[in-house]
Order: C-alpha cells, then structure tokens, then sequence
C-alpha cells in the first residue's frame, strides 16, 4: 500500500529523520551538480542558486518545481486502488514508486507530481537520463479528468519486464521535462494535455540549449489513442496503423514519428493519422525537420500506404513537406517500407486542433 507522508521541511543538513523524510528524498544527484557548500534553506529549494551538497558529495538541497508537501519514498509499493488527493499536493517522488497489477494509482485534477528539476547549466554540457521520480506501471495509472493535473519531471513506464505491462491513461494534463516509456503491448491514451521537453535531454553548447530524444525508452504504441495534445521541443514515438493519432499540435519536433511496418493482413488500417499540425519555427536551434519515416523490413511486394492527410505542415511548399517524410519514394533511401500519403494537405489548422503557442513566430 503507498503511504504518501506530509512532511515537515527539516532544517539542512539536520534531515526530518527516517526513511520517508524530506531530506531522504533529496539524495540524489541533480542533473548538474553544485559545488559543496554551507547548506541554507532546506531539503529542497526552488532557486538553483541555493542548490548543495555536503563536504562528501552527498545533496543536501535538491532543485525542485515546486517546495513539496508530500514525499513518496524510494521504493513505495501500491498494491491496492490509491488516489493522491489535491490536499497533499505537491507530491515528490523520491525514487521509483510501482503500481502493482490489479491496483490503480489516480492522480486528480489539480495535483502535482515532481521529481527533481535539472538545475541550469552554467557552462557547455549534456543532461542526464533520470534515475529517481519513477513510476513504474504494472496495474493502472490513471492522470487527470477534466481540469489539469502535472507531471514535472516524472518518469511512466510500462515497460518493465518484470513491474511493467500496465495500462496508462494521461488526460488533461500538464508535463514538464517528463519521460513516457510505452511497451506497444499495453494499453494507452493520452488526450487533452500539454508537454513541453516531453522524453528529451537538454544539451546546451555556447549558451544555446537543444535537445536530444531520450535514451531510456523509446515509446511505442499499438491500439492506443494520442488526441487533442499539444508536444513543444518534445521527442516523437513510434505507432503502427491501429493508433489514432489525431488533432495534435506538434511544435519543434525533436526526431520524427515512426510509422512500425504493422499493417492489417486485409482491410484498412483501424487509426487515424489526421487533423494535426506539425510546425517548426524559424528561430527554433533545434536541427530536425523530419514529420514522419516509415521504419520495418521492406518487401516490395508488400508495400502498403498510410493515409497521412489532411494535417497542416505550417508551410504550403509540397517540395518541402515531402522532404518531412522518408517512406519507399525517398530516391537517398528507397528501402524504407510503405508509402505515406500526405495529400491533399490542410491549408489552416483543423479547429479542433489545439492552438499554436507560438503563433507570432513564423513556421518554415
């Protein structure tokens, strides 16, 4: 049974004792690490500038989005159905918590969920995968309902062999910095939520911060729903052509999306691949241009199309809208499988399809 502790914030280098403390939640390592130094203000901070270890190395005062009230320890258990209720909000997870089969972990409207935030770099560096604020899913996780809940830099995965296989539903909600690990052989949707660095590593030379599709779990889905979503500097996912894919807004993509060489032996694909818009601005440092490459093993005789029209590429150009996508009429690299269809193209964004953030920033 998950037991969620409200903690008092215990003064630095003191700890609030025991396993379930605050301070015991801040022993790890910040994506980039602080020079030791007296420590002030606690187990965790909101100003990276306060952010410390002690004279061995160990964190003392963690970077964090938002001063917690709950802390979830390293190693939790929930084994059976667990909310997380707004009253304890925000709840940071110190280490890795598993929803165990036949239980259901809910986190409503209005919670946040954190782990540690990296803490900006000072100088040129990469960031680091993280190892603590992990949610492994063997049963349930349900997040959001109507109104917003936060992932902030929270890690779900499905995709352990052995605590994994779960289903994971997000809906109207909000993740920052977080990390979604799929297995294409569990269920998932997500709907109505926002991401920004969603499964991306930052890497900041000369002052100017890209990023990288993330290393630990490329997400992959199979019969799920991804809809009504909005992806900011955010890493793509691979999905075959049962997936609805459907009135997304995708702003700087990080890498393109992976069309899996999975199509129905007979009939039409059952998803939907249509209404989204896919922009990149002008001033984004990120390198990717690619929407779309169609990955598998190429036969030419079993070559199929996916119908991938009617989504607004941000630009009108079919010369550059067909280099967004690599399928079997790339001439650099035929043997890719399948054909994807773009046409005809959206001229405007369907008005289901959530508004650019960005609007004022000229796509190319």
């Amino acid at each position: 049974m998950a037991v969620g502790l409200s903690v008092v914030l215990a003064a630095c280098g003191g700890g609030g004792g025991g396993e379930t403390s605050a301070t015991s939640a801040a022993s790890a390592a910040p994506a980039s690490s602080s020079t030791a130094a007296a420590c002030s203000g606690g187990p965790f901070t909101t100003d990276p500038a306060k952010v410390c270890s002690d004279a061995s190395g160990k964190l003392v005062t963690a970077y964090v989005y938002a001063q917690p009230q709950t802390v979830i320890a390293d190693g939790t258990v929930i084994s059976a159905d667990t909310t997380w209720p707004a009253s304890g909000s925000p709840y940071y997870i110190a280490g890795t918590v598993q929803v165990a089969k036949g239980a259901t972990l809910t986190i409503p409207d209005g919670v946040i969920v954190e782990s540690m935030k990296p803490v900006p770099c000072t100088a040129d560096c990469i960031g680091k995968i993280p190892t603590k604020g992990i949610i492994n899913v063997a049963g349930k996780l349900n997040v959001g309902g109507s109104d917003q809940s936060q992932l902030l830099g929270v890690t779900v995965s499905n995709v352990d062999a052995n605590v994994g296989g779960g289903t994971v539903s997000i809906q109207h909600a909000r993740l920052e910095d977080a990390f979604v690990q799929i297995s294409p052989a569990a269920p998932f949707s997500m709907t109505y939520t926002q991401a920004y660095r969603l499964n991306v590593t930052p890497i900041v030379r000369a002052g100017v911060t890209t990023y990288e599709a993330g290393t630990n779990g490329y997400p992959s889905f199979k019969n799920s729903t991804v809809k009504y979503n909005t992806f900011v500097d955010s890493a793509a996912f691979a999905f075959d052509p049962s997936v609805i894919v459907q009135n997304n807004l995708f702003v700087n993509m990080v890498d393109p999306l992976v069309l899996i060489d999975n199509f129905p032996a007979s009939g039409a694909p059952a998803g939907i691949a249509k209404n989204n818009s896919f922009l990149f601005k002008k001033t984004s440092p990120n390198t990717n241009r690619m929407v779309i490459a169609a990955h598998g093993t190429y036969a030419a005789s079993a070559i199929h199309t996916l119908d991938f029209s009617n989504n607004f590429w941000g630009v009108t150009d079919t010369t550059t809208i067909q280099s967004r996508i690599l399928d079997s009429t790339n001439s650099s690299n035929p043997r890719l499988p399948n054909v994807v269809n773009y046409a005809p193209v959206a001229v405007s964004p369907d008005p289901a399809t959530p508004a650019d953030p960005q609007i004022g920033v000229p796509n190319e």
